[in-house]
């Protein structure tokens, strides 16, 4: 059985050579490898790794877990349709299929404010930490998307 390390590398290394465009398809290239995963554990690496589908197929992002401001900026400039706060919930409206990606990115982005995120077809809630980082969170999106 790889370590987790040896599992992300060849994850990222995956997503770099190959179109992927989903779950699946990741788990059939990872088999092929001799790496077997399940489909809890990939989602995990997904996540802690920063991939994100952009237009249908995961990409990595640069710089680590983290995005960086640019790819941040630029991810939810193409994801993000309409954002909305109500009390401690963050609201990411996307294109139908993007809110798994948004959800992603704003896991990856680690803001402190933001405890969890949790993704439909086309809708994203964040949970934040209180009501009264609502109006933060909202503002830095809406700069990124300005």
């Amino acid at each position: 059985m790889p370590t987790r390390k040896v599992r992300h590398a060849r994850i990222v290394e995956i997503a770099k050579r190959h179109p992927v465009s989903s779950q699946e398809e990741l788990s059939a290239l990872l088999r092929a490898a001799g790496i077997r995963v399940t489909q809890s554990t990939l989602s995990r690496d997904i996540r802690d790794l920063g991939l994100a589908k952009v237009r249908g197929f995961y990409q990595t992002q640069e710089g680590g877990s983290a995005p960086a401001l640019p790819a941040l900026r630029r991810s939810i400039q193409q994801l993000a349709l309409e954002v909305h706060v109500s009390g401690n919930i963050l609201m990411v409206r996307t294109a139908p299929g993007d809110a798994h990606s948004m959800g992603v990115i704003l896991d990856a982005a680690d803001w402190p404010e933001i405890l969890g995120t949790v993704a439909g077809d086309d809708t994203v809630f964040a949970l934040l930490r209180s009501p009264r980082l609502g109006k933060r969170v909202l503002k830095r999106i809406e700069g990124y998307l300005a």
